[in-house]
């Protein structure tokens, strides 16, 4: 059997290395593309994924979007139509795309329906959905996909890599021990169609504040982008206990160390808790259906960008207590959830067999 696999974020990318792994074990020949964007490139070398880079990132414009992704269909065409796969699965609008024009069925997973652009170009196109249970279905029947054609699993997306790859398959960052704490923050996806910020981060301001008020901690910030982490390295330069990741890393392996997390309510917000390392979320819109589930759980805490600075120091002066909470809390999250591989592999198969 043939499918293809493509991802475009270090998210996917790590959500589908488990499942490209088990399909390759049980015999699949699988073609992997993926686009050329910094922490994707960085995070495949490190987990070791191997995929055939097709164009580019567009950045932050509609039109840059538009156009790389243009470019990229016309170059896909070529590629897929001589692999000839019995199954796509992604969460690419260029793969839905090429998909549905080639005929092949095509396996959507997305947690995000918030994400519409993404939606609107996927969801209609695709044969199946798979997505998480705490997300309703008519969040993905509202942008055309047959409510029968929405297969849930009982598990948040992270449970993928978190289940079947150790925290030690990055290299884990070494602090100067001098530091008692560290806290690590997440700036958020600005170039997401779903955000569109014309600034580099929307907490610089709080990041700074801390390194005063915590100056027994090391901040540890991790950009998205080049720019991004030229902007903030030449921002914070001047502060000791601030450092600006120069190059992406796998998450976990230092999450596994860290006092407190703080980020946007997406990936890392979500890993975070479930590793049972005390979060804060500082996404400026609605809560996610992932965060809002976390943050009833109590899991994670929910902060504006200028209420973050007091949300931090309050946590941090109970964090024993906090951390203590949570592990627990974690376990319990942990029992109520399957493994997601068994579920989409299953799909996966069912629809290879009746193509």
């Amino acid at each position: 059997m043939r499918i293809w696999v493509e991802y475009l974020t270090p998210k996917q990318m790590l959500f589908y290395k488990p499942l490209i792994d088990e399909l390759k074990g049980r015999g699949w020949n699988a073609l992997v593309t993926t686009r050329r964007y910094r922490e994707t490139d960085a995070l495949a070398r490190i987990v070791g994924v191997e995929a055939q880079a097709v164009g580019k990132h567009g950045g932050g414009s509609l039109r840059g979007k538009l156009a790389c992704s243009i470019n990229r269909m016309k170059k896909l065409i070529r590629l897929v139509d001589r692999f000839k796969p019995k199954v796509a699965l992604s969460t690419s609008p260029d793969a839905a795309r090429v998909s549905f024009g080639l005929g092949i069925p095509h396996l959507l997973a997305n947690d995000s329906p918030h994400s519409a652009a993404v939606a609107k170009l996927t969801v209609p196109l695709s044969f199946k959905l798979l997505t998480p249970w705490i997300i309703p279905v008519e969040e993905w029947t509202k942008y055309g996909i047959e409510e029968k054609n929405v297969v849930r699993y009982r598990a948040l997306d992270p449970v993928m890599w978190l289940k079947h790859m150790s925290v030690e398959d990055g290299t884990p960052f070494r602090w100067k021990m001098h530091f008692k704490q560290l806290i690590i923050v997440r700036v958020e996806e600005v170039h997401a169609s779903y955000m569109m910020f014309d600034k580099p981060t929307l907490i610089e301001d709080s990041i700074h504040s801390l390194s005063v008020r915590v100056p027994d901690a090391l901040i540890l910030v991790m950009p998205r982008y080049g720019w991004q982490m030229k902007y903030l390295n030449q921002r914070f330069k001047r502060l000791k206990n601030v450092v600006v990741l120069r190059k992406p890393v796998y998450a976990p392996s230092i999450l596994s160390r860290a006092t407190l997390f703080v980020g946007s309510g997406g990936t890392m917000t979500c890993e975070a808790a479930l590793m049972g390392t005390p979060a804060i979320s500082y996404y400026p819109r609605d809560d996610l259906y992932v965060e809002r589930y976390l943050i009833n759980f109590g899991l994670i805490s929910k902060a504006k960008a200028e209420e973050l600075v007091d949300v931090v120091l309050s946590t941090l002066s109970n964090i024993d207590y906090v951390k203590c909470k949570n592990q627990e809390l974690s376990k319990k999250l942990w029992n109520l959830m399957e493994d997601p591989m068994s579920r989409i592999i299953e799909v996966i198969e069912r629809v290879a067999s009746n193509v």
